[in-house]
């Protein structure tokens, strides 16, 4: 069928009238119509037999038949401008109400934005309460700890830039003794966070097995215990390393406690501590000297 605005060729079952150029709806004529229009357009006398074979084959329709002729061009006519008007109402109407859903969308996505963001916030608030819970230990005490428990024994000066002279000067050289027992389990992740020491408000980090080993063999403090120290076992006694400023008395010893739900640690569950006085150096600081509890 050709579109009545641009004249296009179109599928008119297809589109259902509707040309997809510019968009304008076609009324299909009936044969009475295109009859009547070739008789305005050519005159009454013209002959249009293929025209009237558009019905059945070998038909053929004069315009005697049909005295409504003019009539129906006309109601073809403005038929078609009727036509045009409500393709633009019907592309109207559509506008605003893809305008309504969008808007309805925006606010749905809008409070949905708002829940996650207080889920967040109460997740934070959460982790945050369990990153606040600390817990208090006398040194050589016994305390759940993950799947186990833990007991810090003792703090001792190993050395300092007299005994080592690579050693960076005004700084010395401490280790803590820890013991632990586990479940055994590899599945549990039961690893231990790395430590740390805190000093008149300033906290330290342990110094990796790997660089604190050799120093730990030769200054008696062995074995040197990591985070995998419990991981598949049932028991580790050990010593962690620090460097503190020379002269140091006091320290507070820090290990945070996992739930072990993730193999990187998963959720912090509480910050443990103990208070300790460093000794003398001695020499022949040995693991094993835990408490039988």
């Amino acid at each position: 069928m050709r579109c009545y605005n641009c004249n296009k060729n179109f599928d008119y079952e297809k589109y259902y009238g509707i040309c997809p150029k510019c968009g304008c709806f076609n009324k299909r004529e009936t044969q009475e119509e295109r009859h009547g229009e070739l008789h305005d357009r050519f005159g009454d006398d013209s002959d249009h037999r293929a025209e009237g074979a558009c019905g059945k084959p070998g038909s053929y329709t004069s315009y005697s038949d049909v005295s409504s002729a003019g009539s129906s061009s006309g109601s073809a006519s403005f038929g078609g401008v009727d036509a045009r008007k409500r393709t633009k109402k019907k592309k109207g109407s559509g506008f605003l109400i893809f305008s309504i859903l969008v808007f309805i969308l925006g606010i749905v996505d809008f409070g949905t934005q708002l829940v996650r963001l207080a889920a967040s916030q109460a997740g934070s608030g959460a982790q945050a309460d369990a990153a606040l819970s600390t817990a208090a230990h006398e040194a050589g005490e016994s305390f759940a700890f993950q799947q186990g428990s833990l007991q810090v024994l003792e703090i001792k000066k190993l050395a300092d830039q007299n005994t080592l002279a690579a050693m960076e000067e005004g700084m010395e050289l401490v280790a803590v003794h820890v013991a632990g027992q586990g479940d055994g389990m590899y599945e549990d992740y039961n690893r231990l966070a790395p430590p740390y020491l805190e000093v008149d408000g300033v906290y330290h980090g342990m110094l990796s097995a790997y660089a604190f080993e050799p120093y730990g063999q030769m200054l008696g403090a062995f074995p040197v215990l990591d985070e995998w120290a419990l991981m598949g076992e049932e028991s580790c006694d050990g010593w962690y390393a620090f460097l503190v400023e020379e002269g140091t008395s006091e320290a507070r010893f820090w290990i945070d406690e996992y739930d072990g739900s993730d193999w990187d640690g998963g959720r912090l569950l509480a910050g443990h501590y103990v208070d300790l006085t460093i000794e003398a150096e001695e020499s022949g600081a040995k693991g094993g000297e835990t408490d039988e509890q």
